[in-house]
């Protein structure tokens, strides 16, 4: 199965991810900010990318996102957030402000994160 980094600030919601994803088979990493999920990604080498929106910023996962693409990751990145639980925003699509590979919102149905990695990766 797929190598995944999942990068959020919330350790609990990273623990019940991971729990999820490894019982699917699939191998997790991960980090909870930006310079851990930058040595994640040098190190581990992820098929896929979970990135949190919100972290210790406001805008770090949309910064993150942004310096992994003008540096030329072509590994899928997936955002999540609960912003839209919060302020009634719907990220919704990918554009050219937010060039990722979908979006989930938090809480995450289990099985949706499964369904995300098959789509985006066609397993």
């Amino acid at each position: 199965m797929a190598k995944i980094l999942m990068v959020d600030d919330d350790r609990d919601f990273l623990e019940a991810c991971k729990t999820i994803l490894e019982h699917s088979g699939h191998s997790v990493c991960m980090a909870s900010n930006v310079k851990e999920a930058l040595e994640r990604i040098n190190s581990e080498n992820p098929e896929l990318i979970f990135l949190d929106i919100m972290m210790d910023l406001p805008d770090d996962g949309i910064s993150l996102l942004h310096k992994l693409k003008r540096e030329g990751l072509e590994t899928p990145i997936v955002m999540l957030s609960a912003v839209g639980k919060v302020t009634g925003y719907n990220y919704g699509e990918c554009s050219d402000v937010m060039p990722c590979d979908g979006f989930l919102a938090k809480p995450v149905n289990p099985q949706d994160l499964i369904n995300r990695i098959e789509i985006v990766l066609g397993k």
